[in-house]
């Protein structure tokens, strides 16, 4: 019975200890906080590119300049130009007299002078 008091004694003087002022004072209040919602893109989305649309130029890896078509299918215009630009830099390694290369999951062969992108069933080209 002497113990159990003895810890009833401990246990409000434990409280007591906490409450005397060991709290922080709240800060003051002030105008809400308001986050700021991100502005959209001065481009917007990228829209995608209907086939037979010429998206822009890129330069080959022969030099001489070349057209960036969609042929088939669906993709951006920023993706067309973003893979065939990425196929024609030297530093990509190409196979066999295709020079058949995997860029970003697109399939790429050159025949020619024209180069051949597929994914799935979306065909992007590079012709002069």
């Amino acid at each position: 019975m002497v113990v159990r008091r003895g810890l009833a004694v401990l246990a409000l003087l434990g409280l007591a200890a906490c409450s005397a002022g060991g709290h922080p004072k709240q800060r003051p209040s002030g105008p809400p906080l308001v986050i700021p919602k991100p502005s959209p893109s001065p481009t917007g989305r990228p829209h995608a590119a209907r086939p037979g649309e010429i998206c822009g130029k890129i330069t080959t890896i022969a030099g001489s300049s070349a057209r960036v078509v969609v042929v088939r299918g669906r993709t951006t215009c920023a993706t067309a130009l973003r893979v065939l630009g990425k196929y024609n830099d030297p530093a990509v390694p190409a196979e066999g007299t295709a020079g058949l290369a995997v860029v970003d999951h697109w399939t790429c062969q050159t025949r020619r002078t024209v180069t051949t992108c597929t994914l799935r069933s979306t065909v992007i080209q590079s012709r002069p």
